[in-house]
């Protein structure tokens, strides 16, 4: 996706009212600005997103629309146990959800190259389509599992089209503010990840799994609503230079990636923080405070509380900064977290208990980080393919974490493994001291055309 620069000559040119007419439903267009995203090497204050009327409205449509997947993901696992009583088949379902990252550097690609208007609505409409279809054949009495799959599956395509739509047009709708917007839209998603399962709960004796999955559907229409109010990714008119094959896309964002050093850095220090932060470790950390200490359920879900909220304080203190120190962020929560994991060795269930809450808070302001650290240092022309190559990187340790995890309980026993894990995470520190200076703010090329030499 490029930057809105037609005047200049660069990237792909937009209309803002002053060119191609905007259709009947999509409202004004965002005003086309000279620099979709801020220096670094600046690293200066911004203003709180939440003083933009657009932005709260844009960000309205997201809470919905995030409450709704964080109830779906609680419901439909639990409604397919209960149905079959299968733990493998829950697991499956589980999966669809991160195996959709493969699809992101292609996503990533179409965005750049047409817009992400032509991910956000067709995204939206696959997925209610698809949950309307699952509703329909996969919740009636005796009905087959297939429909499970089958449309779980394109709820999820459709929600990954949608979202890196979404999200990277975030840069050209909020042109002035891009960083704390994507920051403030993460740590909303935090906290309806929260929301959701405490829903459930509350919902579940009232309405059952048929009524939680099709409120489910009615969130999906939010983001459309949205979208007709105006608040949407500016039009992209064909021609630009940044509209280029699929192949050659992907190859430019690799090419924009070497050109920025600090990502590459970032993601040898963030893998160790996704494989050793997965759910893998969440459900070993249950396991053993079950198995080890035998504690109550009641006591379980008193630990599961203090967990998100420390994840919640997390995200907000990393996304709600004025700057975006990212080179401190990441040395004091490599730190913290390696710190932790080796305390969650600890034979007394008091530290682990204490140390597994400050683990996940550490683990949630890490995840913020290697979020925001894309629209920090990439340009805004070619955030859909290096946003998608980096989801892609840093996907595939979140897909191996929960299959590692048990197979190394076993072989070492819990509190190795967490040893084993603080270690992992501490070891990332080396490669942070060794590129220190690599780290350091530089300025930032506001195209595509500058960031890749011809």
């Amino acid at each position: 996706m490029s930057k809105s620069d037609a005047e200049k000559g660069e990237g792909v040119r937009r209309t803002d009212g002053s060119g191609t007419a905007p259709g009947p439903a999509d409202g004004p267009e965002p005003a086309a600005v000279q620099s979709p995203l801020p220096a670094p090497g600046l690293d200066e204050a911004k203003p709180s997103p939440w003083r933009d009327r657009r932005f709260q409205i844009f960000a309205t449509g997201n809470v919905v629309n995030n409450i709704g997947e964080a109830v779906y993901t609680v419901a439909l696992p639990l409604f397919v146990y209960e149905r079959t009583g299968s733990l493998a088949i829950m697991s499956l379902l589980a999966v669809l959800t991160p195996a959709t990252l493969l699809l992101a550097p292609v996503l990533g690609a179409v965005v750049d190259r047409y817009g992400a208007r032509v991910l956000v609505v067709p995204g939206l409409l696959v997925q209610a389509a698809a949950a309307i279809a699952l509703n329909l054949t996969g919740l009636a009495e005796n009905a087959p599992v297939w429909p499970l799959f089958v449309f779980g599956a394109l709820v999820q395509i459709g929600g990954a089209g949608y979202r890196m739509g979404w999200m990277t047009g975030v840069a050209h709708m909020f042109p002035e503010n891009p960083v704390r917007s994507r920051a403030s839209l993460g740590s909303l998603y935090t906290v309806t990840n929260v929301v959701g399962p405490l829903l459930v709960s509350a919902a579940l004796l009232v309405v059952g799994y048929k009524g939680l999955l099709w409120f489910n559907v009615l969130t999906f229409f939010a983001p459309i609503v949205v979208w007709l109010i105006g608040v949407h990714p500016p039009r992209v008119e064909p021609g630009g230079p940044a509209q280029v094959g699929l192949v050659k896309g992907l190859l430019d964002g690799v090419q924009v990636m070497r050109r920025a050093p600090v990502l590459l850095h970032a993601i040898l220090v963030f893998v160790p923080m996704l494989v050793v932060g997965t759910t893998g470790t969440m459900t070993l950390s249950l396991f053993r405070l079950q198995h080890d200490w035998d504690l109550s359920p009641r006591a379980v879900g008193l630990v599961l509380v203090g967990v998100r909220i420390a994840g919640v304080l997390g995200t907000i203190i990393v996304s709600e900064r004025k700057t975006f120190p990212f080179r401190a962020i990441t040395l004091v929560g490599t730190v913290g977290m390696g710190a932790a994991l080796l305390l969650m060795a600890s034979g007394s269930v008091h530290v682990f208990v204490a140390a597994m809450v400050v683990m996940f808070g550490f683990q949630a302001a890490l995840s913020v980080a290697s979020d925001l650290m894309v629209f920090k240092f990439v340009p805004a022309d070619a955030l859909g393919r290096v946003g998608g190559i980096v989801d892609l990187v840093l996907g595939l340790p979140i897909l191996a974490g929960p299959l590692v995890v048990p197979a190394l309980a076993e072989l070492l026993g819990s509190s190795a493994v967490f040893l084993a894990f603080g270690a992992v995470q501490l070891a990332g520190l080396l490669w942070l001291w060794r590129t220190w200076r690599q780290w350091a703010p530089s300025p930032h090329t506001p195209s595509r055309e500058e960031a890749v030499p011809a």
